[in-house]
């Protein structure tokens, strides 16, 4: 099971339109991080299972407690009715050759703007878990968070290793 990052959670949920492979990703046909006619391996993965794996891995992480279930359980549903949404839709703009310069522009912003509004509902959620998370939690939050940024998934190739610093 791959390492996760709340952040970087939400974004591979879809939430932004960058879910690209990690170094090394194989397919399940052998062929290696390039695919069958040169598409990166994570242009055939299914965001909803990867989420719901990192979702799991997280609630683990977090020792979530029946106390904060229902709060998980809001933020969770949240990532997961984004999962792969902005992906999906920057592939059917891509594949809409009708389009006009200016048009595909405004179609590129109206796809953001929906992509903010559903991060937005997504952090709302996620500040109400936060608040519920005991002084040890927010410490494993806030350190995963801060691993974002740090190269892919957090500087560590995606692999699940122990927490540095």
């Amino acid at each position: 099971m791959k390492r996760t990052h709340f952040l970087g959670l939400v974004l591979a949920a879809g939430l932004g339109t960058a879910a690209f492979a990690q170094p090394g990703m194989t397919t399940n046909d052998g062929m290696g991080p390039m695919g069958k006619m040169g598409r990166p391996a994570a242009m055939r993965f299914d965001p909803a299972a990867r989420v719901k794996e990192r979702l799991d891995y997280q609630k683990y992480q977090l020792k979530i407690t029946p106390e904060q279930e229902a709060l998980w359980n809001a933020f969770a549903e949240k990532v997961q009715a984004e999962a792969g949404k902005g992906l999906m839709e920057m592939r059917a703009l891509a594949a809409d050759t009708k389009l006009t310069a200016p048009e595909r522009m405004a179609k590129r912003e109206a796809l953001m703007e929906e992509r903010l509004a559903a991060m937005k509902a997504v952090h709302e959620s996620f500040n109400r878990l936060y608040a519920a998370l005991t002084p040890e939690q927010k410490a494993i939050a806030d350190r995963e968070a801060a691993r974002i940024g740090k190269g892919p998934m957090g500087g560590r190739h995606g692999r699940m290793m122990p927490p540095q610093g």
